[in-house]
């Protein structure tokens, strides 16, 4: 029966979108990683933060390596290797103390978590609909790390604060289960609905890509710090896992946006709008005073929009290129952004004011949408003289 699942069907939608998550999972739930981390497991907040953004920079490094193979490799044996490598990386984390060795070691983890993305981003947008892939995309990991950071605090209370690196592995072990169900896919297959390039102007490609990549940045950075910000608000932290497991269920509605809009009013639209509402969860967390009710709406705000700008960015991305192999480079651009956001914010920290690094995610928010605004606008014009045409 497992081996009449369909590549368009809503089941290796899911399947597939789950796979192509697991390489980064972490960033689901990084405020946990780095409140463990910067916990009981024994580091600064800055080293903490460090830590997250070597594990980046190593899936940075593994999705560039991922551009250059997905048209040269069979992506099923690919991706069995680097999940089992990945899997064996998390579980040896557990036995790391030493901030220098967890620094190399989460590197190297990283490196076969981009290669797993990588390849898998490929996949996605070799089907039929790369708004529905991503928005499906997003929506799974959404909902897994509101999952995670609610489960996290018994798991770390019956096992110990390296409990997360074992949910890592779980999760990496589990997509290598769904790798046997999933069908096969080779790597000239294309989407039924592809449509040739709508725009070759490499400027807007280079502002496209920077945009994206600076919209992760500002966003990775808040989230990785969300959980100390609510801390140090004076909130019990028990309440604060709480306020961000349910609020980021509203990234489940931001996931599904793509899906249920069907362009209407355009991505631009959705876009800009979903990138001044990043903006606004900035300017809502930066006073002193920062109340219960300021904490979750600010939250609420940047889990809804971040979904929904990131699953548009990617559905355009895809569309220009059918092969699958400008996905990759955008997972590249948009790892790199959130491998950096850990990195920037930490530099903006001051002891017990986290009002610098929300000042400075506010002001790269504001660049994204400048940036996004040209290449974004000139696509859909070009995208419906291609459909008059029709």
């Amino acid at each position: 029966m497992l081996k009449h699942i369909f590549a368009q069907s809503v089941v290796s939608y899911f399947l597939f979108a789950f796979i192509a998550m697991v390489g980064t999972s972490y960033i689901n739930f990084l405020p946990s990683v780095v409140s463990a981390l910067a916990g009981g497991i024994g580091f600064s907040d800055a080293q903490a933060g460090e830590i997250v953004a070597a594990n980046g920079y190593g899936a940075l490094l593994g999705s560039i390596g991922a551009i250059f193979l997905v048209r040269k490799v069979e992506w099923k044996p690919a991706m069995y290797l680097c999940l089992l490598l990945l899997a064996g990386m998390d579980i040896g984390s557990v036995w790391i103390a030493d901030f220098q060795l967890m620094m190399v070691w989460r590197f190297i983890a990283g490196l076969f978590g981009g290669l797993c993305m990588g390849i898998a981003f490929s996949v996605l947008a070799r089907l039929n609909s790369p708004d529905r892939a991503f928005g499906t995309l997003l929506f799974i990991q959404f909902s897994l790390g509101a999952v995670v950071i609610a489960l996290l605090p018994s798991l770390q209370a019956g096992m110990n604060d390296y409990a997360v690196f074992y949910v890592m592995a779980l999760l990496a072990l589990i997509s290598l289960v769904f790798m046997f169900v999933v069908p096969n896919l080779n790597s000239q297959q294309k989407s039924e609905q592809a449509v040739a390039p709508l725009s070759d102007n490499k400027q807007h490609r280079w502002l496209l890509m920077l945009a994206i990549m600076l919209y992760n940045c500002a966003a990775s950075g808040i989230w990785a710090y969300a959980e100390l910000i609510g801390l140090n608000a004076g909130m019990q932290h028990s309440n604060v896992t709480t306020y961000l497991a349910s609020t980021s269920l509203l990234g489940l509605l931001g996931a599904i946006l793509p899906i249920i809009t069907a362009n209407q009013f355009g991505r631009l639209f959705w876009i800009i709008g979903g990138g001044l509402l990043s903006l606004v969860s900035c300017l809502i967390l930066i006073p002193a005073q920062l109340s219960d009710t300021m904490y979750i709406s600010a939250m609420a705000l940047l889990f809804f929009s971040w979904t929904a700008v990131v699953s548009y960015m990617l559905a355009v991305t895809a569309e220009l290129d059918c092969s699958g192999q400008l996905a990759t480079i955008a997972s590249v651009v948009s790892l790199a952004g959130s491998a950096s956001g850990p990195m920037v914010a930490a530099n903006f920290l001051t002891e017990g004011d986290f009002s610098p690094m929300l000042w400075a995610s506010a002001g790269i928010f504001l660049s994204s949408i400048l940036l996004l605004i040209k290449p974004v606008s000139h696509q859909e014009m070009v995208r419906k003289l291609s459909l008059v045409a029709r």
